[in-house]
């Protein structure tokens, strides 16, 4: 039912379809499509040797590695392709492998000039002028029309772009051609106040352009006791930040509200302005938005659309299209996400066209976190044939059978169309519930632009009284829902789970991730916890802890930072395979680096003096008082299973570092064969339930090495290890809910977390084969209990629920499947030590620690140390 090595893979690899629906009615005209594709160890080895089908004739493709093999072989591809369709017509093209080289299109156009970068297009020319935020484009026959970005600080006073790494070229195809530049916003009197990063898509065949514009605060909170609310000095603020483009003339606009929507009026207007203000949603106003005064932002409900003199038009979630007609040319635009990421506008006066991404009309400024940024997105095209509003509002997503995931290894514990059971009937309420994933976005109004893509935490209002308003309480990716939704989409193909995925990854880029170098070296890009159990967010919005909540669901605590057992990579993994988002991919590395020094250190005098202090010196009392101290140095729970996840997720991404053999020290120092499990105290449910996710992260660990054919001394040890403890769970574990008074909050929850003891029995029983039946039996009689009882819950269509559901979906597929023989055994015997702590190995540690404090020392360092954790500004 999966591959755990090698494949066998004839002459050619077996043609891949890619279908295409449009079921909006929509007639596409060489509209953009992209998608990620997973390719069988060995099929092939260069992008060359594929081809894209369509009809059987070759067409123009551009295609990018995005993972390789252990073999050198590709493992992921990207394909980007231009795609006509009929209204509610269909397509399917083939990826197949060909002889020859293949030839994917016309190489693209380009010139370096001494002002900068041109790029040719069908339509005209685009030029990228050296050392501004600015971009031209030049068609035959009309005059060229000029577009900039522009920012005003909190005062309105206008800011200047200080460009660090001019216009360069990404990436470049037959397809399309990327552009980015890279600087900071320098307010009047030369201050920093924000970075920015911008990327210009641009398509050759058609001339449409996608604008991508990252807005950072790259400063650090100031969280003055843990506590992370809107206001923080380390915060900055701005009153706009727009796209202006100059007309060749004073001309009509034509104006579509909502270009998704085949009956929208159409208005023809010299001047306007259409200005999303909220959702237009029935809780528009939602404290979800308030500021930080604790003052709801929102003014009016949806849209309006007014000239300099009076009101045209109002309605609830504009998708708008402005389009214009010159003297031999044509422009239009369009704003993916328009009404989503509120507040947002299009406005035209004399002869300047401007796309507010943060629109001036706002009731208040703009406030950036510190690390906190924000990606917008918008499409312009001088090409009256291109349908730039499909492309903007319903974008065609193609899709490829299951079969193909299955037999690229692409998922673990993957079966293309196994029978369904309830499990999956479960997580079928995320899509078809009357508490789906996106009803709950209406729930609290999770819309904004700091908000969409988010899920609500509908199971944090479980405990409160019938009637009051819900908890606005904000998920931040745990137990990975992006995994889920990239899982669930490749198992069946609903573009549901894709658009979730997608919205949840650009959310979770930009705004749950701690982007500073500023701060504490334990949280530096780091991810925040979702709020507060049983708590509102108030001010301080995905940050977890506000200081408007005197208590805390931690005994003792009300505030805090990103943490260890709270970081979840692997759907950022999968959403950069499956999209070609390199933002994904940055993540992964950012989360590996800030767990790598949240549990081993950045270095430094007082670092390493303090990790002494809680590490070695307990270890030392103990030892003179007689007693016996494991070599163990991590802690056997999530937090370390969590660690051992992302460190896997980078090297999957980057199998050249150093990353598994850091994983590999991890394991080493958690877990081993000899330990004496009952000194883990691990029926204490409260403190110790989530060793289960550690031993998940181990299995994960095995299949990735067996993926790869590493059939090593680690295998071995991890191997024996984790089978120690299932071997224990056999005998020992039961269900969390047995026992209510060990609970504090015994709800449903628990019984999701339960199917991680059935999964964890299917996977053990792929290892032993001496106990593979009793672990089949107790996996099966487990999944089965818990999910009736969660069939029959009123909480089961909870987010919490459902995404632990989804996040553990696959190894109970092989109860059903016939066990392929395991290809390796371990050795009879091994003969490792027991994990006992000796006076050498301690002494060894100590001075270890020691001399690392005073070589890394240095006083900048220990300054920084001081300042980032005494609320010194």
């Amino acid at each position: 039912m999966h591959h755990t090595g090698s494949q066998a893979v004839g002459r050619f690899m077996e043609k891949i379809a890619i279908r295409l629906e449009e079921n909006t009615g929509i007639t596409r005209i060489k509209e953009p499509v992209s998608l990620g594709i997973p390719l069988p160890r060995g099929a092939v080895q260069k992008a060359e040797q594929l081809e894209l089908l369509d009809a059987r004739q070759p067409a123009s493709v551009q295609l990018a590695p995005l993972a390789h093999w252990p073999d050198g072989s590709l493992r992921w591809v990207h394909a980007s392709f231009l795609i006509s369709l009929d209204a509610g017509g269909a397509k399917e093209l083939n990826l197949a492998k060909t002889e020859l080289p293949s030839s994917t299109g016309p190489e693209p156009v380009f010139n370096q000039t001494l002002d900068g970068l041109v790029v040719q297009t069908s339509a005209g020319s685009v030029h990228l002028k050296r050392g501004t935020l600015a971009w031209r484009f030049n068609s035959t026959g009309s005059e060229s029309v000029d577009s900039k970005v522009t920012l005003r600080d909190e005062t309105g006073a206008p800011c200047t772009a200080k460009v660090e790494s001019t216009w360069e070229i990404a990436k470049k195809g037959a397809v399309f051609v990327t552009a980015r530049t890279k600087g900071q916003w320098q307010t009047q009197n030369n201050d920093l106040l924000a970075q920015f990063d911008c990327e210009l898509r641009i398509f050759l065949e058609t001339g449409l352009i996608q604008v991508e514009l990252t807005t950072h605060n790259p400063k650090r909170a100031r969280h003055s006791g843990g506590l992370w609310d809107l206001g923080d000095p380390g915060s900055v603020y701005f009153r706009e930040l727009a796209v202006e483009t100059t007309l060749p003339a004073e001309i009509l606009a034509q104006v579509t509200p909502q270009a998704a929507d085949k009956t929208s009026d159409v208005f023809h207007l010299p001047e306007f302005n259409l200005y999303q203000d909220s959702s237009g949603g029935r809780n528009w106003q939602s404290r979800n938005h308030i500021d930080r005064n604790g003052e709801v932002s929102t003014q009016f409900c949806g849209y309006r659309l007014s000239s300099p003199d009076r009101l045209i038009h109002e309605g609830k979630r504009a998708d708008p299209l402005v389009s214009l007609d010159y003297d031999g040319g044509h422009l239009a635009l369009a704003v993916p996400d328009f009404w989503q990421n509120f507040p947002t506008s299009v406005r035209k006066e004399e002869n300047t066209l401007t796309i507010g991404l943060f629109p001036k009309d706002a009731k208040s400024a703009y406030e950036l976190q510190g690390g906190e940024q924000k990606t917008l997105r918008f499409l312009m095209t001088h090409n009256s044939n291109n349908s730039i509003s499909a492309t903007a509002y319903a974008p065609l997503v193609p899709v490829i059978t299951p079969e193909c995931y299955e037999q690229a290894d692409a998922f673990p514990w993957f079966k293309a169309n196994a029978q369904p059971g309830v499990i999956d009937e479960l997580i079928a309420e995320g899509l078809e519930g009357d508490s789906n994933f996106f009803a709950k976005r209406e729930v609290i109004d999770e819309f904004g632009w700091r908000n969409f893509g988010d899920i609500f935490a509908d199971h944090e209002s479980l405990y409160q009284a019938e009637g009051e308003p819900p908890f606005i309480s904000h998920y931040n990716n745990q137990y990975d829902p992006l995994y889920g939704f990239a899982r669930q989409f490749a198992l069946t193909g609903d573009t549901r789970w894709f658009r979730l995925m997608d919205d949840l990854a650009r959310h979770v880029t930009d705004i749950d991730i701690y982007h500073t170098e500023e701060d504490r070296s334990e949280y530096n890009n780091g991810l925040f916890w979702h709020t507060d159990h049983y708590l509102d967010a108030y001010t301080a919005t995905h940050r977890t802890f506000s200081r408007f909540n005197d208590s805390s669901s931690t005994p003792g605590q009300t505030g805090g930072g990103p943490a260890e057992e709270h970081c979840y990579s692997t759907g950022l993994i999968y959403h950069h395979y499956l999209t070609g988002n390199e933002k994904s991919r940055q993540a992964v590395f950012e989360l590996a680096r800030w767990m790598t020094a949240l549990h081993e250190g950045q270095g430094g005098f007082l670092e390493q003096i303090l990790a002494l202090k809680k590490r070695e010196v307990p270890s030392l009392k103990k030892m003179i008082r007689g007693e016996t101290v494991s070599t163990h140095r991590y802690r056997f729970n999530r937090g370390t299973g969590n660690y051992l996840n992302t460190l896997l997720d980078a090297w999957i991404l980057d199998e050249n570092g150093s990353w598994l053999q850091q994983a590999e020290a991890v394991i080493r120092k958690t877990i081993h064969p000899l330990d004496v499990i009952e000194h883990r105290d691990l029926l204490d449910v409260e403190n110790r339930w989530s060793y289960l996710v550690l031993l998940g992260a181990l299995f994960r660990y095995l299949y990735l090495k067996r993926q790869t054919g590493s059939y090593d001394e680690q295998y071995d040890y991890t191997k024996e290890s984790v089978l120690h403890y299932t071997q224990w769970m056999l005998s020992n574990e039961r269900p969390f809910m047995e026992d209510k008074s060990q609970l504090e909050f015994p709800n449903d929850t628990w019984v999701a977390q339960d199917v991680r003891k059935a999964m964890l029995m299917f996977q053990a029983s792929e290892l032993d084969h001496e106990n593979a039946a009793q672990y089949l039996e107790l996996g099966q009689k487990w999944l089965k209990e818990h999910t009736e009882t969660l069939k029959h819950s009123k909480e089961r269509h909870f987010s919490r629920i459902l995404i632990i559901l989804m996040q553990n979906y696959g190894p109970q597929l092989l109860a059903t499947q016939p066990r392929l023989s395991n290809d390796h055994t371990s050795p009879t015997q091994q003969h490792w030590s027991p994990p006992v702590m000796t006076w050498r190995l301690l002494l060894s540690r100590i001075s270890g620690r020691v001399l690392r404090a005073l070589v890394t020392f240095r006083p900048s360092r220990e300054k920084s140390w001081l300042d980032t954790r005494m609320d010194r500004y």
